[in-house]
């Protein structure tokens, strides 16, 4: 299947995003880690949006919103939602949220393992279309 120039314009940027994302974590840098993470997971979701429901996904960064305009039921790789993840697209650009929220390892880790499931799951689902 050939897939629309659209798609694979969403999915250049979520794999860009995806390997600055894994890049940051090997250094340390938490915070732009869970920035990376979540915007790679909402582009290849819009990339979804565009080559399955065939539609202009949503002006938004909420993944929840995403994934029900995809038709996607992430239960089924069982998570039962995301707004930490989409939280973090707005924390990470103030100082003292993201501090807060994604200054170790320990705080992120679990979102970015999160963020990683989904990704995959994504990406093998338009694998297999």
């Amino acid at each position: 299947m050939v897939m629309k120039k659209e798609t694979k314009e969403w999915l250049n940027i979520s794999k860009e995003d995806k390997e600055v994302a894994e890049m940051t974590w090997k250094t340390k840098r938490y915070i732009y880690a869970i920035m990376f993470w979540q915007q790679a997971v909402e582009k290849i979701i819009k990339a979804y949006i565009v080559e399955v429901i065939n539609v202009l996904p949503r002006k938004t960064h909420d993944i929840d919103q995403l994934l029900e305009q995809a038709k996607l039921n992430i239960i089924e790789i069982k998570i039962k939602d995301t707004k930490e993840i989409t939280k973090a697209f707005m924390r990470t650009r103030y100082e003292d949220l993201s501090r807060k929220y994604y200054s170790d390892k320990k705080k992120v880790e679990p979102l970015i393992k999160q963020a990683q499931r989904i990704y995959l799951w994504i990406e093998k689902l338009l694998k297999n279309l």
